[in-house]
């Protein structure tokens, strides 16, 4: 059988892999690696930071995938892209080295960011870094493109979100929506989808039928929030959400959900630890529209009111906001 070009591009061409903390990497054919051996590898380099640095190098918190934090390398957003993507299973942060015995591949070359999709596919990920002197040459990179596409899996060059928009709703969302819900909010999830299940309603209309002395507006407003990310309630995201987007519900859309560790089910007797709940997403809410700020001690400080109507209205910032 003549082999193919793409095969003969993968001849040499080994990865390494690191499955233990402080062990030697185990070098292998790039041809005899599976998906097992990616997911259960760790890190290739460990993030080392110092004050002042220039690198926007640190930990990304993945909520989707119910992994450990991610190591991120000047990546972030396109780690919030697929950290919303219901179709992303696991992301690893610089996953594995592969290195040749000649030519680009003798340098060696290390992915920014690992994706894996449920249906199996693999993509790497590079971007622009923010100190050009630890970006692999061209001719690495080059090297490294064509190796990843003869494996069969994908690359992507990352450059920046390709919809502003779309990024900042999606970025708001994720904003402490994202996290599982005490009890006393996830009350409100069921009614929430009953009302949405038969027609569209915008946010205004879904408040106005929830809201009552036990369930405060922000509190209603942030388990749309939440719903939202989820995928239990979907919307159009490439526009600027306000309290006149139109909510309804797709159960296609809806991402599993990363197994937690069980909660305490156990009901609060103590009302003021469930009026300290309600507080507290109150002051998230307050501090997200701009009307409350944290001191350095810690201490909450008010700021000028901005007016009722934009507290209705502005749920996410737009695209333009969030770039000045």
């Amino acid at each position: 059988m003549t082999r193919t070009r793409a095969h003969q591009r993968l001849d040499g061409v080994e990865i390494g892999l690191r499955f233990e903390e402080g062990r030697a990497a185990r070098w292998m054919p790039v041809t005899d690696v599976d998906v097992h051996d990616l997911v259960r590898a760790q890190p290739w380099r460990r993030h080392l930071t110092y004050r002042g640095e220039q690198l926007d190098l640190g930990i990304y918190a993945a909520i989707s995938t119910g992994q450990n934090p991610v190591a991120a390398d000047g990546i972030w957003e396109r780690m919030d892209l697929a950290d919303f993507d219901p179709t992303v299973r696991s992301m690893i942060g610089q996953p594995f080295k592969l290195r040749a015995e000649q030519g680009p591949g003798k340098a060696g070359y290390i992915p920014d960011l690992m994706l894996i999709s449920s249906d199996g596919t693999i993509t790497l990920l590079d971007s622009s870094p923010t100190a050009g002197g630890l970006c692999p040459s061209e001719r690495v990179l080059d090297w490294a493109e064509e190796v990843i596409k003869a494996r069969g899996w994908t690359y992507e060059w990352w450059t920046g979100p390709k919809d502003a928009q779309h990024y900042t709703n999606i970025k708001a969302l994720g904003g402490g929506f994202c996290r599982p819900m005490h009890q006393v909010r996830q009350a409100l999830i069921e009614p929430i989808l009953a009302l949405c299940a038969d027609t569209e309603l915008p946010i205004h209309a879904v408040e106005k039928s929830l809201t009552n002395e036990k369930m405060p507006q922000p509190m209603v407003r942030a388990v749309i929030q939440h719903l939202l990310w989820w995928g239990d309630l979907t919307t159009d995201l490439h526009r600027p959400i306000t309290t006149g987007t139109r909510l309804r519900t797709d159960a296609a859309a809806r991402r599993p959900a990363p197994d937690q560790q069980t909660q305490d089910s156990g009901a609060r007797a103590d009302e003021r630890s469930e009026f300290a709940e309600v507080v507290s997403w109150v002051l998230l809410d307050y501090a997200y529209l701009g009307l409350l700020a944290m001191n350095p001690d810690r201490t909450l400080v008010q700021l000028t009111p901005t007016g009722s109507r934009e507290y209705d209205e502005r749920l996410a910032p737009t695209a333009q906001a969030s770039s000045s």
